[in-house]
């Protein structure tokens, strides 16, 4: 049913310092932006990142579905399964540069979109500087209620449990490994965005110009071992953290495969021993 993650749009109380970030750090691209919005790109989607002031934190996840009869029938589900859902306006789908949209929260924190042909656009991704980022690559959702969730990821919208890991469960939505990871805590909330980079080569000079721009690190570098990921995650301005990920495993999603149990401590998150300074992470 989801054909691929789109954007994250998240309100912030300092969008000064999340754009400083988000261009000088991570290395996104940013593009022409209607008033009290800054978009920027990373691949060949329109955009996979929106930054707007907000009196609070906010947070949403697009996700692109095939056709409107598809995001009919994901309404559909959604209330059937006891989910509040409204249709964005004519405007609202503009602002998004979609043709169509429907969305949800979950437990009123996290608000997920679901679009119908959002934008593309066929000019070369140019970041703001060589982080070797390729793609919008993943989310890692915080859940006080994670196996309510992974029966929203799975049985609702059509992803698969790739692997668990303690409560939580890394959830595939195409051949890669997985997209959504689901992890336990005492918060809901969008825990981390995950760009891909060309290579291992890409991560550890992004893992160098960190520490020489004194950015926290909160895990890694390091290895998944469910996945065979590389990656690196680090503190934003906001409460959201970034990742640069790298390799990783891939297989059929309609192949027939057994998920693995992996407990939840530090070896399951890092086979190479990084420690985490985040509870979800074992930290």
């Amino acid at each position: 049913m989801i054909e691929k993650l789109r954007y994250v749009r998240l309100g912030v109380t300092d969008p000064a310092a999340m754009n400083d970030f988000v261009t000088r750090i991570v290395g996104l691209q940013p593009i022409e932006s209607p008033d009290g919005l800054s978009l920027y790109r990373s691949d060949n989607r329109d955009h996979s990142l929106v930054v707007y002031p907000a009196d609070r934190n906010e947070q949403t996840l697009a996700l692109e579905v095939r056709d409107t009869r598809t995001l009919d029938e994901a309404v559909s589900r959604l209330e059937g399964a006891g989910y509040s859902v409204s249709r964005g306006s004519d405007e609202e789908a503009a602002a998004r540069r979609c043709k169509t949209f429907a969305h949800f929260s979950i437990r009123g924190v996290v608000r997920i979109e679901l679009v119908v042909r959002p934008r593309d656009t066929g000019w070369r991704y140019f970041g703001t500087r060589d982080a070797g980022i390729v793609e919008f690559f993943g989310v890692t959702f915080a859940s006080t209620d994670p196996e309510s969730d992974i029966k929203l990821w799975t049985g609702i919208l059509g992803g698969k449990v790739a692997d668990y890991i303690g409560e939580g469960a890394y959830i595939a939505l195409d051949d890669q490994h997985h997209r959504i990871t689901i992890l336990p805590s005492d918060h809901d909330g969008l825990l981390e965005i995950q760009y891909k980079v060309e290579a291992l080569h890409q991560l550890m000079q992004n893992s160098y110009y960190l520490q020489s721009a004194q950015v926290g690190v909160a895990h890694g570098p390091g290895r998944r071992p469910a996945s065979g990921e590389a990656f690196l995650s680090f503190r934003s301005p906001d409460s959201v953290l970034f990742c640069y990920t790298a390799e990783g495993e891939e297989r059929p999603l309609a192949e027939d495969y057994l998920p693995r149990q992996f407990p939840h401590a530090p070896q399951s998150y890092c086979a190479w021993g990084s420690v985490a300074n985040i509870p979800e992470y074992c930290g």
